[in-house]
């Protein structure tokens, strides 16, 4: 269909203006509104209207977002884009250092291990080529930082998990990108030729080097350059620069979405007054609201979903067998940082993994690819499992989110028996031997060392100043 300018924008504010509603509705719920946002979509695409069953008795198109063009690619690369560049300004370099070895452990292992896993199982269940399956398997490797974001009122009390799987899907996707593009370029492959692994590998470490070093160039220089800007102008000047960075490091074979994320920590950090941080969230709020209210509604209007029943479960047992397996990695990933986690923290880090933004910017991409290469079926089956895998994964760390918020999970404390347990032995133990002053200091203090993890040797420094004085006394007499 050719490209009609006023019928786009009919379609956009549409889609706009009801997910516009649905969003209100569900913030004002204190629900998480992905989900909706996408069945919403689902309801205004070709699904329903195109729908046999319906068609027979009426013929009415709400959306065809095959008339839009480019516009939808280009307003998901634009969402990608602010979504991960705001994300990174706002992440202090404390919380960063603090969080960043775990977070990127489960960002490279995870699109790592994800892609080869379900590209397994894709191929098991589904019968797709190899590799299609690992298409399929690096598209759904990463999370959502959209989506994730929508959980914040929901987790406000896991703070710590809550920043772990921020910083992961924000470096996930660049990584995840990283591998889809490696994938398509054998799927594009002429016909005989031959696979050169070091070939792949070289692109691979291009995109990523050329990417961190494209955002800390343009970091350094944005440091510089927002020291001359008037206020007003602030949030203006970084979204600019946000653009730029994608475009420069794309331009030199690198990897735009890591270099945005590069450029928007160093930017935050090192160059950007504490007082104008206000400005850019407030631009921030409302023109990355948009584009992710667009992304989910655009995405769920341009599947057309096929209601096979054995499809539905199939693509759901699919999706159940790649949430199941989440913990598998991320727990032994956590090492030796878990003690630093209580278990409702690490539950959160294992179970709320939706995808979101960036698979739904990148599925179209490979229905498009695999499509011009002659793969029609294959295109269109990859686009429906990818849009319920996405929709399963929302719902389910939404039903997660909302429990783990739950004031009755709260207070729910796992390591109640264990404490119990531990107590009881210590009884025990007091019955043996008598308390010197040291020992009950120490039992005095015990829940607050537990709590606060407070270091031995700042326990015995309170020590002596308590002992000190009788010291001194004894002296005296």
């Amino acid at each position: 269909m050719a490209f009609d300018l006023t019928l786009t924008v009919t379609y956009f504010a549409f889609l706009l203006g009801f997910g516009v509603l649905i969003a209100n509705l569900m913030k004002k719920k204190k629900i998480p509104d992905a989900f909706f946002l996408l069945l919403l979509g689902l309801v205004l695409g070709p699904t329903v209207f195109m729908n046999p069953a319906v068609t027979q008795y009426v013929h009415l198109t709400l959306v065809d977002v095959s008339a839009m063009g480019a516009i939808p690619d280009f307003l998901r690369t634009l969402a990608i884009i602010l979504t991960v560049f705001v994300a990174m300004f706002n992440l202090r370099w404390d919380v960063f250092k603090k969080f960043s070895s775990v977070s990127i452990n489960l960002a490279i292992v995870g699109v790592v291990f994800n892609t080869a896993f379900a590209g397994l199982v894709a191929h098991l269940m589904f019968g797709l080529n190899p590799i299609y399956a690992l298409l399929l398997g690096a598209v759904i490797s990463g999370t959502g930082t959209g989506v994730i974001l929508t959980f914040k009122d929901s987790l406000a009390k896991y703070k710590n998990s809550l920043t772990v799987i921020n910083v992961e899907s924000i470096f996930n996707s660049p990584f995840a990108a990283i591998f889809l593009l490696l994938f398509l370029g054998m799927v594009t492959m002429e016909p005989g030729a031959l696979f050169e692994p070091i070939k792949y590998g070289g692109q691979l470490w291009l995109m990523i080097v050329a990417g961190l070093g494209t955002g800390v160039l343009v970091g350094l220089a944005v440091s510089k350059l927002m020291k001359t800007m008037l206020s007003q102008y602030s949030s203006l000047i970084l979204f600019s620069i946000a653009l730029i960075t994608y475009a420069l490091a794309e331009n030199v074979g690198g990897s735009g979405i890591l270099a945005v994320a590069v450029c928007g920590l160093v930017a935050g950090n090192f160059g950007f007054p504490e007082k104008e941080r206000s400005q850019v969230n407030t631009f921030d709020d409302q023109f990355s609201e948009m584009l992710r209210i667009s992304i989910f509604t655009l995405l769920g209007a341009q599947v057309m979903l096929i209601f096979d029943p054995s499809q539905l479960i199939l693509s759901f047992a699919f999706f159940l067998i790649l949430f199941l397996i989440r913990p598998i990695f991320v727990i032994p990933l956590l090492g030796k940082e878990r003690s630093k986690y209580s278990k409702k923290d690490i539950m959160v880090m294992s179970f709320i993994a939706p995808k979101g933004d960036s698979e739904a910017a990148l599925a179209p991409l490979v229905a498009a690819t695999l499509i011009g290469a002659g793969a029609l079926e294959a295109g269109n089956q990859i686009m429906n499992i990818i849009f319920l895998v996405i929709l399963f994964s929302i719902l389910f760390s939404t039903i997660v989110a909302v429990l783990m918020g739950t004031k009755r999970v709260q207070e729910i404390s796992f390591n109640f028996p264990k404490r119990e347990a531990k107590e009881s032995g210590d009884a025990e133990e007091k019955k043996k031997k008598p308390h010197t002053d040291k020992e009950k200091f120490h039992d005095a203090k015990l829940d607050d060392f537990e709590e606060e993890k407070e270091p031995p040797k700042k326990l015995e420094e309170e020590y002596a100043e308590i002992k000190a004085p009788k010291e001194k006394r004894a002296k005296k007499k």
